[in-house]
Parts: C-alpha cells; sequence; structure tokens
C-alpha cells in the first residue's frame, strides 16, 4: 500500500515519475511517459495534471474517456475535457449506430437473395414443365398422323 507522503501531489516521488513522464515524453517514447505517468496517476489520484499529461499519452477512445472522466470529476469546471468527452461519446455513439445499420443491412440483403433465389427457382420449374407439356405436345402431334 502506498504510504501518505507518497500519495500528496507535490511528493518526491510523485514529482519524480511526473518529471520522468514529462522527459520520455519530449523524447518521444510514448510508452515510457504513459508508464510514469500511470504511475504517479496511482500515487495522487487526484491530480488533474497528471490525468491531462497521460491523456496525451494513450490511443483509444476507451482509454482517453477514463482519462476525461477522471479530469472532469476533479476538476467540473473543465471545458475542453467536457467538450473532448462529448466528441469521443458522439463518436462511439455513431460507430454504434453504423454498426447497427450495417447488420440490418446485412438482414435485408440476405432476406432479398433468398425471395430472388426462390423466384429463380420457381421461374426454372415452370420453364422446364413448360419444356416437358411443349415435347408432349409435339410429339403427340407429330406421331398422331
Amino acid at each position: 500500500m502506498v504510504n501518505q507522503e507518497a500519495a500528496r501531489p507535490g511528493s518526491e516521488r510523485f514529482d519524480e515519475l511526473f518529471q520522468a513522464g514529462r522527459s520520455a515524453f519530449a523524447m518521444g517514447n510514448l510508452q515510457q511517459a504513459h508508464d510514469f505517468y500511470k504511475e504517479a496517476a496511482r500515487l495522487s489520484p487526484f491530480n488533474e495534471q497528471v490525468w491531462l499529461a497521460l491523456l496525451e499519452v494513450i490511443d483509444t477512445d476507451e482509454d482517453r474517456r477514463v482519462c476525461l472522466q477522471n479530469i472532469l470529476q476533479i476538476n467540473p469546471m473543465n471545458v475542453q475535457a467536457r467538450r473532448m468527452l462529448n466528441q469521443i461519446v458522439a463518436r462511439t455513439a455513431s460507430a454504434v449506430q453504423l454498426e447497427a445499420d450495417n447488420k440490418k443491412d446485412v438482414k435485408k440483403n440476405k432476406s432479398r437473395r433468398r425471395g430472388v433465389f426462390a423466384r429463380a427457382f420457381f421461374l426454372g420449374l415452370i420453364i422446364g414443365i413448360s419444356g416437358v407439356v411443349f415435347g408432349i405436345v409435339l410429339s403427340i402431334l407429330i406421331y398422331a398422323r
């Protein structure tokens, strides 16, 4: 368990991790920066700056959503975080709607294919029967003389 001294935002360990994260980010090592920031966030989960820094090094919308929710829990007045969270929620909602529409289209296309197949089958059956009937009538006409 983390001791109380290490958990305060101004603690030496927190400051070391946060600075190491900044250095790694500046050098372009996003994974290392992510690891440092994540550990700093674990030590001080109510520090808005560490969540803002972590937001810069993560790459999935789900992780961004969690970061932004934490930022807004700490500071509900952060307009930029609220705007970014709303964009992620809108993207997610549109992706879910698009997936639902695609599933509906696939189901509709399957139904259409079945209908086309059934009509083609019955048309082929009718043509085949007509050919047989025509052949029988033609045979009767030819051999009836």
